[in-house]
């Protein structure tokens, strides 16, 4: 578990990278147009086109990339695979922004110096700024300008020039400080979010969710059905609701003891998972009673579907502490096919039906008459 949470933490930390770094489709180009005007006051026109030409195809690499992910929405297993692909796409425009220093960096001369230190501080800057949501990629990102930065002075071998390299040392040594600082915070909020959200949705089953069987609730099961309803009425679509009993459950609790009962229901709520299909409603409402909402079924599906219930559970052989219990139930059909019919008045239809399944000798299916207003037209 803390390995997925961990890799999902991971995971939204190269979306915010990638989120951050697709402003430079707007910023990066003319950007590279500028520094190579500037490039030309040290090498032929040519080589600046050619060093803009190939920067701007770099670009135009590693923004694809990033749009190929957030189209991809790719989940936490993959992260490694895309965390490759983006620091090779972006490594290729780090390295081509770095190589400023080969193409503008003429020994002795202050000014290009100044120029190739300039353009790399600025660049460590905006990767920190841009890079920081993600360890690995801020690592990787910084080492192409923090080369850049401090080799040329190392290269002149002056004492201002060791001074310079010292001085872009300590600035870079400064800025992974505020990267890895705000990097922590970045993390420590994206864990926070992710608790968060972990205990929200655990609200969100406690509130729908019946705390013993892991089936719908009575409220949810009333939400869904008031829905459901009014959705059968507006589109003139027929709804069953089965009205389900365990026959006998008092006689289970006493025989064998409640705890005894509680996994009987968990066992008969198993039965119902695996037989009733997933766009119908499933709830345990109290007890040992249950429901099924079934939206556009009609009378003839729900009467079968009611019967493949029965058989099931008549079929469940629950090897308890205390002994072998096999339970059975009795059902009860209701349909409203036509619009009007309250929530209320199709359970109590139901269940009138169930509670003659009862009358008949338990372990049945039994079908509800139509509504009194119907029998009357």
């Amino acid at each position: 578990m803390q390995d997925a949470h961990g890799a999902d933490v991971r995971l939204h930390q190269l979306k915010l990278y990638v989120d951050n770094h697709l402003h430079d489709r707007y910023l990066a180009p003319p950007l590279t147009v500028v520094v190579a005007v500037l490039l030309t006051a040290w090498v032929p026109v040519w080589q600046a086109a050619l060093w803009a030409g190939l920067e701007l195809l770099a670009i135009a690499v590693y923004i694809a990339v990033y749009f190929r992910f957030r189209q991809a929405s790719p989940e936490a297993q993959s992260n490694g695979h895309w965390t490759r692909r983006i620091a090779l796409a972006h490594g290729v425009h780090m390295a081509m922004w770095s190589s400023i220093v080969v193409w503008a960096y003429v020994p002795g001369n202050a000014s290009s110096l100044m120029f190739a230190m300039l353009v790399h501080v600025g660049l460590i800057s905006l990767t920190v700024v841009m890079s920081n949501p993600h360890r690995q990629l801020l690592f990787s990102d910084l080492l192409a300008p923090t080369v850049a930065l401090v080799g040329p002075p190392l290269h002149d071998g002056t004492l201002f020039s060791l001074g310079l390299t010292a001085l872009g040392v300590f600035y870079i040594a400064l800025m992974l400080m505020v990267g890895l600082k705000i990097h922590a915070s970045t993390t420590e909020t994206l864990v926070l979010r992710q608790r968060n959200d972990a205990l929200i949705r655990e609200l969100e089953q406690q509130v729908r969710r019946d705390g013993l069987t892991g089936l719908s609730n009575r409220a949810h099961f009333i939400a869904t059905g008031r829905f459901e309803l009014e959705r059968a009425a507006r589109y003139r679509h027929p709804l069953a609701l089965l009205m389900l009993d365990i026959d006998h459950f008092k006689r289970i609790n006493d025989s064998y003891g409640h705890l005894a009962g509680d996994e009987v229901l968990k066992a008969v709520s198993r039965v119902f998972e695996d037989v009733v299909r997933a766009n119908d409603c499933l709830a345990r409402l109290g007890g040992e009673e249950f429901a099924v909402l079934m939206p556009e079924t009609a009378l003839d599906p729900a009467s079968a579907a009611a019967e493949r219930l029965r058989v099931a559970v008549s079929r469940l052989r629950c090897e308890l502490q205390e002994g072998v219990v096999t339970p059975t139930m009795s059902v009860g059909v209701a349909i409203a096919d036509e619009g009007g019919e309250s929530l209320s008045s199709l359970m109590r239809r139901g269940d009138l039906a169930m509670y003659e399944a009862k009358a008949q000798g338990r372990n049945c299916v039994v079908v509800a008459p139509a509504p009194a207003a119907r029998l009357v037209a």
